[in-house]
């Protein structure tokens, strides 16, 4: 007698399985029930579409790592979008991956991408994404702020390039925020008065404390002197190199979404059961180098100290940050002496 051989498990459509994932009570368990149910998909294009969908959500949480490695992976399948799932090319996806390699500081891995057919593409605007990226991958490489010299003197040309239009914004976010001359910032605000970059420069949006933000060297503003001036801090040059969980742009610039963290510190609380603040500077997943940022705070004298924090994905990261002082002027300090920081509470 003939049986028909039939599956043990139905496969899934990429709809279906972002369907159920979307039920879920949070982003993280989200992101793992998509990670698990990949291997059930119906489709290499389903896959695909999986495999980009959960990047994206790895991107939005500051599980910059983890969507890189997702978007790779979406860039790697030799498939198309799936029925209901987002539309987006493969050249597309690689520069997600690229981005969200530079925002966890991996410039190699960057590189690796950039150095991919995505070099040779069509299209302006993948090109013009490669050329950004490209500089600031190199700025990741640069130690002080002599060295973001070269890739200063390319932003101007690109600020200026009518082949660069798309990514302007960020261009000129990129010269303001590493030369500290107001002139670039005064050009967002006035050319691209409604984009998020010039929403960074009018201090509306707080988006600066992604990780990539942190590895590159910059010079101290016009107005962090005048506010260093003024409350009779001393101004520095900061060249430390961290890293913050916070979401990134898709328009090459970085994202606003910061994450509480649920784990112990290292300070104890003072039994205040009302919310208090505290200044992050950074985040790492290697604790000398938090250690090294949290000396070059206290050379600078802020009382600055660090506490752990373990995604779902295992990953510890150690977080600095400074307590927020009575009058709640820590920030303004902190940036005055050249120091990045967001407040966040807990």
């Amino acid at each position: 007698m003939f049986f028909a051989a039939s599956p043990l498990f139905a496969l899934s459509s990429a709809q279906d399985i972002k369907a159920q994932a979307m039920q879920k009570k949070s982003v993280d368990e989200s992101i793992s029930y998509i990670h698990s149910s990949i291997k059930n998909a119906a489709s290499d294009a389903d896959k695909r579409s999986l495999y980009y969908f959960v990047a994206t959500l790895e991107e939005l949480t500051g599980l910059y790592e983890e969507a890189s490695s997702s978007y790779a992976k979406a860039a790697g399948i030799a498939a198309g979008d799936a029925k209901g799932m987002p539309k987006v090319t493969t050249e597309q996806i690689v520069i997600d991956a690229v981005r969200c390699s530079l925002n966890c500081g991996d410039y190699s891995t960057a590189e690796s991408y950039l150095n991919s057919s995505v070099r040779s593409s069509k299209n302006a605007e993948i090109l013009a994404h490669v050329n950004l990226y490209s500089v600031w991958s190199d700025l990741c490489r640069a130690k002080n702020v002599a060295e973001t010299s070269g890739s200063v003197a390319t932003l101007k040309v690109y600020a200026e390039s009518e082949q660069m239009i798309s990514v302007r914004p960020a261009v000129l976010l990129t010269l303001w925020y590493i030369t500290g001359q107001n002139q670039y910032g005064e050009t967002l605000k006035k050319k691209y008065p409604n984009s998020p970059e010039a929403g960074i420069v009018k201090g509306n949006v707080n988006v600066l404390s992604v990780p990539f933000w942190y590895f590159v060297p910059r010079a101290v503003s016009e107005a962090e002197v005048t506010a260093s001036s003024s409350s009779g801090s001393s101004s520095s040059k900061s060249t430390g190199s961290s890293s913050s969980s916070t979401s990134s742009a898709k328009s090459g610039s970085s994202g606003s979404t910061t994450s509480k963290s649920n784990a112990s510190t290292t300070k104890e609380s003072q039994g205040s059961s009302a919310k208090k603040v505290r200044e992050q500077l950074g985040l790492f997943r290697n604790k000398d180098n938090a250690d090294i940022l949290i000396k070059d705070l206290k050379a600078k004298g802020f009382t600055a100290y660090s506490y752990t924090e373990t995604r779902a994905s295992g990953t510890t990261y150690y977080i600095v940050v400074v307590d927020e002082n009575k009058d709640g002027t820590m920030g303004k300090k902190l940036r005055a002496a050249g120091f990045d920081c967001y407040p966040v509470e807990y």
